[in-house]
């Protein structure tokens, strides 16, 4: 049975969805002010793994992700570069998915826009209003904290240390100094200008940053959803107020499992642009390629710092290709296989059911992906060593099928049925012929031409195996 650490109760938990088969996930997403760095995309990755999972033990699942457009940073940002809001995160979320598509990361089944829900929201502090857990100060609606007992249940913020009446505007704020926030914004004369802002009964508002999530999340699920994901650093203040917004206007429990990624550091320090030490999805990706940053995230279980460095990564590069290579080598042999020479192995057919048991326990014990990974690795190894002593197809296809299963649920090799050029083959086809006829000086220019074009050829005693360059 799969068993997620929850958060709210800091214990692992079997899961149990409010629908059977069924599964609710908001996931906090990108506020389009700037390219996320690396350490965004991993709780993105996160939620990502979490729905393939999901989808491996015959769940159905129904992903919501938002996109915050509007904010204290999409507003600031904006102006400095001169451009209208809408124009200057349009472009940032353009830039969010195709990072998505780096790393094959799959699309959520919606991705609500803050700025499309500011009716809810006004809507929802109308609520809070009336059952008095919310009120109106120079034209902007705050929550009352003191008014919610449950109050920092997530973050297990203690109650007595709450300000009573202070109120805090800003979006981001310190667990330490908990205050009443601000559910909309009364627009300043600057934003008015610029056509930011919305009308509302206490006059010319935005929202916070904080009531579109509740908002957004209940307009797709409902009162209730079973899991809400995000980075460590949103537990307080931001999850810990939707909690207080969503439950507080409908008296019902908002979220069943709330699951949090850990930090993403570079080598042992904290990412900052002082440091020099911030890294772009994109600048990581020409490095290394899409699916090897994907392989690196996962490498590492979701609740531990990713410690990222050089040595990290080229020995997550080195992992990822080595599996890669398996996979390559068992659609090759699948093509000479002989059943008639090679009978069937019992053992070797059996032993893919008892990695597939392990593969599961893994992932059902809290997203243990490291663990699923060097179960992963021990196929390969059970492949290699299958390969040099046998070529049954029935064997090579099931060995072939549990491997692809693998990873397509792993999220990788998605490339992996990429046909080779027919001009590339041409040239395979000429060495071949040089090699029969020893003209070692051609088949070796045309090795070194075939490389040029991105491609390696291995001559096997089946014949020459063309396969990609690795990155």
């Amino acid at each position: 049975m799969l068993q997620l650490y929850n958060t709210l109760t800091r214990k692992k938990e079997v899961f149990k969805p409010l629908k059977e088969d069924e599964v609710t996930i908001y996931a906090c997403g990108p506020t389009v002010y700037n390219i996320p760095h690396i350490g965004n995309y991993r709780t993105f990755l996160m939620t990502d793994n979490l729905v393939r999972i999901l989808k491996y033990l015959g769940y159905s699942v129904n992903l919501v992700m938002n996109i915050t457009d509007i904010d204290d940073k999409t507003i600031r940002d904006s102006k400095k570069a001169g451009m209208s809001l809408k124009e200057f995160t349009e472009k940032y979320t353009e830039e969010f998915f195709c990072g998505l598509d780096m790393l094959n990361i799959k699309r959520a089944s919606a991705y609500p826009r803050a700025t499309e829900n500011v009716d809810g929201m006004i809507e929802l502090a109308q609520i809070l209003m009336e059952k008095g857990l919310a009120y109106e100060k120079e034209g902007s609606v705050y929550y009352r904290i003191s008014a919610f007992p449950d109050y920092g249940k997530l973050s297990k913020l203690n109650f007595n240390s709450i300000k009573m009446g202070a109120s805090v505007d800003v979006d981001e704020y310190d667990k330490d100094n908990p205050r009443d926030f601000v559910l909309l914004k009364a627009s300043t004369q600057e934003e008015i200008e610029r056509g930011i802002y919305y009308e509302s009964p206490w006059g010319k508002i935005r929202p916070g940053w904080h009531t579109e999530c509740s908002v957004m999340s209940m307009n797709h699920f409902g009162p209730s959803l079973d899991i809400h994901t995000g980075g460590v650093d949103l537990i307080f203040p931001h999850h810990e107020n939707e909690i207080a917004q969503s439950e507080g206007a409908t008296d019902k429990p908002f979220v069943r499992y709330w699951i949090h990624g850990e930090h993403l550091i570079v080598d042992s320090e904290k990412m900052s642009k002082s440091k020099g030490n911030v890294f772009t999805l994109p600048k990581l990706v020409d490095k290394y390629g899409g699916e090897v940053v994907r392989f690196m995230f996962m490498s590492v279980h979701y609740r531990k710092k990713l410690d990222f460095s050089d040595s990290f990564a080229r020995h997550a590069q080195n992992s990822y290709f080595k599996l890669r290579e398996t996979l390559e080598n068992l659609k090759f042999a699948i093509k000479s296989a002989d059943d008639n020479e090679y009978p069937s192995d019992q053992e070797v057919i059996d032993l893919p059911d008892n990695l597939e048991d392990d593969f599961r326990n893994a992932l059902e014990d809290d997203m243990n992906i490291p663990k699923a990974i060097a179960v992963y690795h021990e196929l390969s190894r059970v492949s290699n060593q299958y390969l040099e002593a046998g070529r049954n197809k029935d064997v090579l296809e099931k060995l072939l099928s549990l491997y692809r299963k693998f990873a397509d649920t792993l999220g990788l090799f998605a490339q992996e049925g990429e046909e080779v050029p027919e001009k590339i083959m041409e040239l395979v086809k000429i060495r071949e012929q040089a090699r029969n006829e020893r003209d070692w000086e051609t088949a070796d220019a045309l090795r070194d031409k075939i490389v040029q074009a991105g491609f390696v050829v291995q001559d096997t005693c089946e014949g020459p195996n063309v396969k990609r360059q690795k990155c």
